[in-house]
C-alpha cells in the first residue's frame, strides 16, 4: 500500500515537472506581441517609465489644467508612444497589459470626431471664433481625410499631434505638447459661451 502511494506521488511529481518544462519552453519560444501605437505602429511602453523629471512635469501639468473635461489621470495606467511622445490614459489593466486602438478618442470623449484639416476654411474660421483661441493645438498641418484613423503618413510625427472636431457640438480635442518636455496629452476644449 505504501509503495503504491509512493508511485502515485512520483508520477504526479513527474507530470508537474513535464508541465513546467513545457510552459518554460513555450514562454521562451513564443514571441510576445507588444501593443502598437495607433499613430506610429511602433510598440508602446508604460508611461510610468518616463524620466523622473519628465514624470513630475507631466503630473504637475495634468494637475494645473484639470477641469471637468480634462481630469488628471494615473500615469501608472497610461501608455506612451516612444516616437510621438503621446500619452494614452487609462489603457493599462491591473495585470500591466496595454491595450490601445482607435476607440481611444471615443473613450476619451464620445462624439463624431473628424480631422481638423477635413473642414472647409469657413468652418475652421467659425470654430476659431467660437473658441477664441486654439493656441497649442495643431491647426496648421492636418489630414484632409475626415476619419481620424485614415490620416496620411506624413502627419505621423508632426508636433503637436492632430486636432479633432466633434461635429455634434463644436468641441475640439487634440494633442498638446507639455512645456519643457517632448510629451503630449490629449486635451478637450469646449466653445466659449457668449452671454
Amino acid at each position: 500500500m505504501e509503495s503504491l502511494f509512493s508511485a502515485y506521488v512520483l508520477l504526479i511529481g513527474i507530470i508537474l515537472f513535464m508541465v513546467l518544462i513545457a510552459w518554460l519552453g513555450l514562454k521562451l519560444t513564443v514571441k510576445t506581441k507588444y501593443p502598437l501605437s495607433p499613430y506610429s505602429q511602433m510598440p508602446l511602453r508604460h508611461a510610468n517609465t518616463l524620466r523622473y523629471t519628465t514624470f513630475f512635469i507631466v503630473k504637475k501639468y495634468l494637475k494645473q489644467m484639470e477641469d471637468l473635461d480634462n481630469r488628471e489621470f494615473d500615469l501608472n495606467r497610461a501608455a506612451l508612444c516612444r516616437e510621438t511622445g503621446r500619452i494614452f490614459p487609462n489603457v493599462v489593466n491591473w495585470r500591466g497589459k496595454i491595450y490601445v486602438d482607435w476607440t481611444f478618442l471615443q473613450k476619451r470623449m464620445a462624439g463624431t470626431w473628424v480631422s481638423w484639416g477635413s473642414l472647409p476654411d469657413d468652418r475652421q474660421l467659425d470654430l476659431l471664433d467660437k473658441h477664441g483661441t486654439l493656441e497649442g493645438f495643431q491647426t496648421e498641418s492636418s489630414s484632409e481625410n475626415p476619419l481620424p484613423q485614415e490620416y496620411e503618413a506624413e502627419y505621423n510625427l508632426i508636433k503637436p499631434g492632430p486636432l479633432y472636431v466633434n461635429l455634434e457640438n463644436d468641441v475640439v480635442m487634440g494633442w498638446k505638447v507639455i512645456p519643457e518636455t517632448e510629451v503630449e496629452v490629449l486635451v478637450v476644449k469646449r466653445p466659449i459661451i457668449h452671454i
